[in-house]
């Protein structure tokens, strides 16, 4: 397995030909036989006879290519500029041609519009979600999610650094009208975000909307399930309430929370100490991050990234900026937000 990147102002044609040499000379010759390709926004959409003229080059049918907001490799990152990242894989690993196996964790890319609650359930994924532009395509077909099983090789483990520091203890849903959270427990929501917003940010001179979420924790939630994530659009200062951008589930819990670019710093060491625990050898990684946990969000660099290179310095890595994140957790997947899904994937012929 190998990556390769390239930037610049260049036809995608190009920019493709210049990662996959990289990528190439890393497999110091060994056949290809199956291709990730991603593109960043600004080159989409991909032209179906491009990636035709790849499979003839490359002597390889089983391509997926895939736009994101943003792309990145063990080597590049590239977020609102011309970018094209690559993974290539050589024999025995691969691609299967055949549905996927629904006991089995696959690999979905998909538009954050399609997400449906059903689709969640039907089985464990892992991945990222694109914008309304995003584009996917498999073997010069386009789709609308792009799901992939693996052959020889298997997710040996995903981990989720959520970046969020909790504000307030999770509490029972007491009283809403629609969208307009009014009281959880016997607190006011307003007055409770008020009291408990951090030092840090009592001196900005307006409340940072953008970095505040409501966490929310259903009723029939499984055990250790992630929560689901709303943003909070609005203040209500004659009612003392909170607009969400939906009405809570009905007999859920709810906390809030902050974005917070500390505590994302350290949840990811955290979750990159449970796969070095992992006892298989990784064979490469991808990476589903938000587009919300770039370098903006630490201020100069990514420092999410930054933490696992440190760690996994020469391990090949595909991973994309995306509108959310899949995390794989107990037969299902989760759609969540403002965090970080680190999955590495092992051969199964050396799997214990």
């Amino acid at each position: 397995v190998a990556s390769g990147f390239a930037r610049g102002n260049r036809p995608p044609g190009e920019l493709l030909q210049s990662a996959i040499a990289e990528a190439r000379e890393k497999l110091s010759g060994e056949a290809i036989t199956a291709a990730l390709f991603l593109f960043s926004p600004t080159l989409a959409p991909v032209s179906p006879a491009l990636l035709q003229s790849q499979m003839r080059a490359l002597s390889c049918l089983q391509i997926a290519t895939g736009t994101f907001p943003g792309i990145f490799t063990e080597r590049d990152t590239a977020l609102g500029e011309n970018a094209c990242a690559v993974l290539l894989l050589s024999a025995p690993l691969g691609f299967t041609p055949q549905i996927p196996d629904p006991d089995l964790v696959t690999f979905s890319w998909g538009r954050l519009e399609q997400l449906q609650g059903e689709w969640l359930q039907q089985s464990p994924r892992f991945g990222s979600l694109s914008s309304r532009s995003g584009r996917f395509w498999y073997q010069a077909s386009p789709r609308n999610i792009l799901e992939i099983a693996f052959q020889g090789i298997q997710p040996s483990q995903s981990v989720w650094s959520a970046g969020l520091r909790t504000l307030s203890a999770p509490l029972p849903v007491h009283l809403q009208e629609g969208s307009l959270l009014l009281q959880l427990e016997r607190y006011l929501a307003l007055p409770l975000l008020a009291q408990n917003i951090p030092v840090s940010i009592r001196k900005d001179s307006r409340l940072p909307l953008e970095r505040l979420l409501m966490g929310e924790i259903r009723a029939d939630a499984a055990p250790g399930a992630p929560p689901e994530l709303l943003h909070i659009s609005a203040t209500d200062l004659n009612r003392s309430g909170l607009w969400l951008e939906r009405p809570l589930a009905e007999h859920s819990r709810a906390f809030l929370s902050l974005r917070d670019p500390a505590i994302a710093e350290r949840d990811t060491r955290i979750a990159l100490e449970q796969l070095s625990a992992s006892t298989q050898e990784p064979t490469f990684a991808w990476i589903s991050s938000s587009i919300g946990r770039d370098a903006a969000f630490f201020g100069q660099e990514d420092q999410d990234l930054c933490i696992w290179r440190e760690q996994y310095p020469d391990l090949p890595m595909l991973g994309a900026y995306g509108m959310g994140e899949l995390f794989p957790h107990q037969q299902r997947s989760h759609f969540l937000r403002y965090g970080k899904i680190y999955t590495l994937f092992s051969r199964t012929d050396i799997c214990p």
